[in-house]
């Protein structure tokens, strides 16, 4: 639950990652915070170009089936958003969060698996 709440706060910053054009949900408050806290990141401008190619409802319902407890799967249509962002784009984000992020760190060992396992299926389907 703690996670949650420090998840809530995280995520007001979370979309001027490049998401800033997304829906101020949770998701885009964490990729603005992850984002804001990385402004010395080589390839930021690399994220920020990754962030914009999904839409506000697409990037959330990634986002909380890779870091929450998403009970709706990814759409065939966010899989193919995701898919045309790239493998790069795609692990480059979820590397920023896991890495930027407080609290995201310590359930990497499921996070980084579902990322995979979400990718994969994506790819299947696209």
């Amino acid at each position: 639950m703690a996670r949650i709440n420090s998840f809530s706060i995280v995520m007001a910053m979370f979309f001027a990652y490049g998401l800033v054009v997304l829906s101020p949900g949770l998701a885009s408050r964490v990729i603005l915070e992850s984002i804001s806290k990385s402004p010395n990141v080589p390839n930021i401008e690399f994220l920020v170009a990754c962030s914009k190619k999904l839409t506000p409802d697409c990037g959330e319902s990634i986002f909380m089936n890779i870091f929450g407890n998403a009970s709706k799967p990814i759409s065939d249509h966010c899989c193919h958003l995701l898919v045309a962002t790239g493998r790069p784009c795609h692990n480059g984000l979820v590397n920023n969060i896991i890495n930027r992020v407080p609290g995201y760190k310590t359930n990497e060992t499921i996070t980084r698996p579902r990322s995979v396992q979400i990718w994969n299926k994506c790819a299947l389907v696209a």
